[in-house]
């Protein structure tokens, strides 16, 4: 039997490996990540043989995790995302680095990163903006005194931004990109819309009041940004990584397949048959293949 199992082990720690210290820094091409998912894919169904053999899945389903029937190799896309996402949650964690000292001289000036301009920056400046919704939904901001905290985009007093809850204010006010601090003066919340708000608009108005009013600012604690996506409150590029792949149905078969005591070839065997992958005579029938 062709140990497919051992090529399976090959292309993440190997194959997939390889290309990550170059994504950790620059946001890579799908033409490239595309390239990179046909050598792996080569080299799991063909190994380093010049005999062709069919590729029996597609990349896509060989990258699902195990447990929604994938073979749980790495999707260099999503994990390039994942791992420039980790920059925008340094910026927030240490200020007061040297090499974001740099950044903020160069790009932010007085401007916080998702208030900044993407136009006339590095590659690994747009590549950060590229991915900075996917920040949205891990960050989570402990306001003390507002100022890097937005009002309508961050999740700050409900677990999902105030533009979604209040979604019909949202679109009302004047200056969506508001921080907590600048909508708190002297003890009172205070925004300024566009028109003038109709009664059920004002209802819901007061209704946000009535959220907002269990919240002070604190002038001398600045806002602390925390990941909910782990347990401990701090990024981890495996947290979002797994929320980013974790939106399939989960498989109890295939979990306990993977889970099962036996040779990984033999695993690898049973997810073929599973999942009618073998290269048997109708399989490459279907995919135009001769059979004599």
């Amino acid at each position: 039997m062709v140990d497919l199992g051992g090529r399976q082990i090959l292309t993440n720690s190997c194959l997939s490996s390889i290309p990550l210290y170059c994504m950790g820094f620059y946001l890579l091409k799908d033409g490239l990540h595309k390239k990179m998912d046909g050598i792996r894919a080569k080299f799991l169904w063909q190994g380093g043989e010049d005999k062709f053999r069919y590729h029996m899945a597609k990349f896509d389903m060989v990258c699902r995790p195990k447990d929604q029937g994938g073979l749980g190799i790495i999707n260099t896309k999503i994990m390039n995302d994942c791992l420039l996402v980790k920059w925008i949650w340094k910026i927030y964690q240490q200020p007061d680095e040297l090499w974001f000292r740099i950044i903020k001289a160069k790009y932010l000036g007085e401007k916080d990163f998702f208030n900044s301009k993407v136009t006339g920056g590095s590659q690994f400046w747009k590549g950060l903006h590229s991915v900075k919704h996917l920040f949205k939904w891990g960050a989570v901001f402990e306001v003390g005194n507002g100022r890097i905290c937005r009002f309508w985009e961050d999740s700050w007093i409900r677990d999902v931004p105030l533009k979604i809850v209040y979604s019909d204010l949202y679109q009302l006010v004047r200056d969506p990109m508001i921080h907590v601090a600048d909508s708190y003066e002297e003890g009172y919340w205070g925004l300024s819309f566009r028109r003038c708000l109709s009664a059920q608009q004002y209802d819901r108005w007061l209704s946000l009041l009535e959220l907002l009013n269990d919240c002070s600012l604190t002038d001398n604690r600045a806002d602390k940004v925390m990941w909910a996506l782990d347990n401990r409150k701090m990024f981890t590029t495996k947290s979002l990584y797994h929320f980013l792949t974790d939106g399939g149905v989960k498989s109890r078969v295939a979990g306990l397949l993977w889970k099962s005591r036996v040779p990984l070839k033999i695993k690898f065997f049973l997810w073929q048959i599973l999942n009618d992958k073998l290269q048997v005579a109708v399989n490459l029938v279907k995919r135009g293949g001769k059979v004599l």
